[in-house]
């Protein structure tokens, strides 16, 4: 694949916000991959962004209704809305047996149960969240301690979800999208595989933005620490390459990522943090309204 040298890297650069976005990215991958490293359960359970997506509208749903705004999960409403019946049914049997999910009985219909989501799954996404929204602090796009408040309190955390159907919605319409990071997280553990490349390119890359940014892919350990197997990850790699959103030097095993990656991903997660901040003020709003 030619590549010019002297491409403009969209990232790069001494200015305060390319390098607050390079800080925040830096720390969104230290933080997320902490959560998945070593998790081999978690990266089963959650390695698809259908399943993923369908859990937290579970959450979403749950905390709706105990705002009064929406009516509790059952299965058949997540179908619904997700699509992919059979596929959700084995994935929230699979839930229950984890642990993540239990299930009540819908009075008067026993044929119907709502989906109670279990300590753990909000642990995981009050910690998932907070992580992005301090990035979301870092970029200025949220009010600050939003963060701290999602990890600390657990009134606001419900309050917080309970108005994250618009986070929600924009998020799965735009990972159905032809973006570059969409493009990985359509993947088993894809995002997590895309913020790896894109942590080893921003902790590197030179403050010039001249020519492509080369590092060890070190794919037999991410293999290792996400419980995947070392051939998934080259899959990944070399489809990417097709796709042109990464570059290969085969002799040293070595690659690189392309503007279009870096550029797409940025628009990513600057509208996705933003996101993450306005739903903090809509809550904040609604509970300002209770006073």
């Amino acid at each position: 694949m030619n590549y010019n040298s002297h491409v403009f890297d969209p990232i790069a650069g001494c200015d305060g916000v390319a390098a607050n976005y390079r800080r925040a990215i830096i720390h969104c991958a230290d933080a997320v991959l902490r959560m998945h490293f070593a998790e081999k359960l978690v990266n089963k359970v959650f390695g698809r962004n259908l399943q993923s997506h369908a859990a937290g509208l579970v959450v979403v749903m749950h905390c709706e209704a105990l705002l009064g705004l929406g009516p509790r999960p059952t299965l058949s409403l997540v179908q619904r809305e997700m699509g992919s019946a059979r596929t959700l049914a084995a994935f929230f049997g699979l839930l229950r047996f984890a642990g993540y999910v239990t299930q009540e009985t819908v009075p008067e219909d026993g044929r119907s149960a709502w989906l109670v989501p279990s300590p753990p799954l909000f642990d995981g996404l009050r910690l998932w969240l907070s992580h992005h929204a301090r990035c979301s602090e870092i970029l200025g796009l949220s009010e600050p301690g939003l963060s701290e408040r999602l990890q600390t309190d657990a009134d606001w955390l419900r309050l917080y979800l309970g108005h994250a159907r618009g986070l929600l919605v924009r998020t799965r319409e735009a990972m159905a999208g032809d973006g570059a990071f969409a493009w990985f997280d359509r993947f088993d553990c894809g995002d997590r595989i895309g913020l790896i490349l894109l942590r080893a390119h921003h902790a590197s890359a030179p403050a010039s933005g001249d020519g492509p940014n080369w590092f060890d892919l070190g794919g037999r350990e991410i293999a290792a620490r996400l419980g995947v197997s070392r051939s998934h990850i080259r899959n990944i790699v070399n489809r990417a390459e097709i796709q042109g959103l990464v570059l290969q030097d085969r002799p040293s095993g070595r690659i690189a990522l392309t503007p279009r990656l870096l550029a797409e991903s940025e628009a990513w997660f600057r509208s996705f943090w933003g996101w993450v901040g306005e739903t903090g003020r809509v809550a904040e709003g609604h509970a300002a309204r209770q006073r």
